[in-house]
């Protein structure tokens, strides 16, 4: 008989609206805007309408962004709770998002959390879901070592001064210090399970 009241659940998924979360961390840490866009290489302008949700920035720009102010990207996903117990299910169309898309077909990425962010997380995991065209726009790194699998679509991936072209089923993994970032040469969504460890990204 199935017992569902030690099981933690996710609350009913939405996109998550990163503007407020950034500009708590921005104030936390003591900074102003002019600050910040001068340390990321954006205008002040940008940040501004970054944090009051009127512009998306791109997966790139968003990494460094988190980064300059000490934090990752998974701390935009504050909404999600310890849970109760030691298991803890996000139900199909329940899970939390985060849109680096402005406009509905712009060439961003949606990334969607798969698993709670929690104080002692060994992993973090989303789905990327990339649009025909889309993609990181520009290479990130950080510490850490990450895996992926194509669910659908097409990806070039490149790390280093390697890229390779994925496809549906194919697999990847790679140490997270190395410069990486992706794009979909394709016609069609792409879907990627992301996982890396720690959760530095």
């Amino acid at each position: 008989m199935a017992n569902d009241d030690k099981v933690a659940t996710a609350e009913a998924g939405a996109e998550i609206k990163i503007g407020g979360r950034l500009r708590h961390a921005r104030l936390m840490k003591g900074m102003s805007l002019k600050d910040v866009a001068a340390g990321i290489g954006v205008s002040e302008s940008f940040i501004s309408k970054l944090e009051n949700d009127k512009v998306q920035p791109s997966l790139a720009v968003l990494h460094r962004l988190v980064a300059f102010l000490g934090i990752n990207v998974a701390a935009m996903f504050s909404n999600e709770t310890e849970g109760n117990g030691p298991l803890f299910v996000m139900r199909a169309g329940e899970r939390p998002t985060i849109n680096t898309r402005l406009r509905q077909n712009a060439d961003g990425v949606v990334l969607e959390r798969l698993i709670p962010q929690t104080r002692n997380s060994l992993l973090q995991v989303n789905i990327h879901q990339v649009v025909a065209g889309g993609g990181s726009h520009g290479l990130i790194s950080h510490v850490g070592e990450e895996m992926g699998y194509v669910l659908e679509g097409m990806l070039d991936l490149t790390v280093g001064d390697q890229t390779c072209r994925l496809f549906t089923g194919d697999s990847f993994s790679f140490p997270s210090e190395e410069p990486h970032g992706y794009a979909n040469p394709g016609d069609e969504l792409a879907r990627i399970l992301w996982v890396n460890t720690p959760p530095t990204f």
